[in-house]
């Protein structure tokens, strides 16, 4: 007697992004569908689109996640600090929490696609799609300024949002080309910092 059939899995981000890297190892980026990735994971093209807006956000997972960490550090600040009104939650304590997070990456974290960009098909696909991310970078940065209250005017908030957040792009990017011999990631936010020290 056959066994009888278990669950199906769990449709998963990460099992979507497997089935794709190795299309995209076979045929190419731009010939492989949406349709043949999930397929291949064994989803439906609809599970694809829960949690993919486009095939070029597959190369941002490991970058989303690391974008939740630091979005729930900046939300747990804030918490720890609501009973003293914001008290030392401005940009100084802004930029000493991306140091302190910055210590947490290291190069295993780099997404493949971020060391690669340039040998892929995809590269404007992953620039355009990249772009999103930087905005909600700045989006993040901008909410922790205005809910410290440390930042009342919304042009200096903006601003100083703008700043943090090309130099920690520039870090990282900088810190990626640098190679094997990178040295630490916050080292390179530390010294991208410093003139607003």
């Amino acid at each position: 007697m056959p066994p009888a059939p278990g669950r199906p899995r769990k449709a998963s981000p990460e099992l979507l992004q497997e089935a794709a890297f190795e299309l995209f190892q076979l045929g190419g980026y731009r010939s492989t569908s949406v349709e043949e990735i999930a397929k291949t994971a064994g989803f439906s093209r609809a599970t694809f689109f829960n949690f993919f807006a486009s095939k070029a956000d597959l190369y941002w997972l490991e970058t989303d996640t690391l974008i939740g960490r630091l979005r729930d550090a900046l939300e747990g600040e804030l918490e720890r600090r609501e009973g003293s009104a914001g008290e030392g939650a401005g940009p100084a304590r802004l930029r000493e929490m991306l140091l302190e997070f910055s210590s947490t990456f290291g190069s295993a974290d780099i997404p493949w696609a971020l060391q690669n960009f340039r040998l892929l098909e995809a590269a404007d696909d992953l620039i355009a799609s990249g772009a999103g991310r930087v905005l909600e970078l700045n989006r993040m940065f901008q909410t922790y300024l205005q809910r410290s209250g440390q930042q009342p005017d919304a042009v200096a908030r903006g601003a100083e949002a703008a700043v943090l957040t090309a130099l920690l792009v520039t870090a990282v990017l900088g810190w990626i080309d640098a190679g094997v011999g990178r040295g630490s990631f916050r080292a390179r936010l530390e010294r991208a910092l410093e003139p607003l020290s």
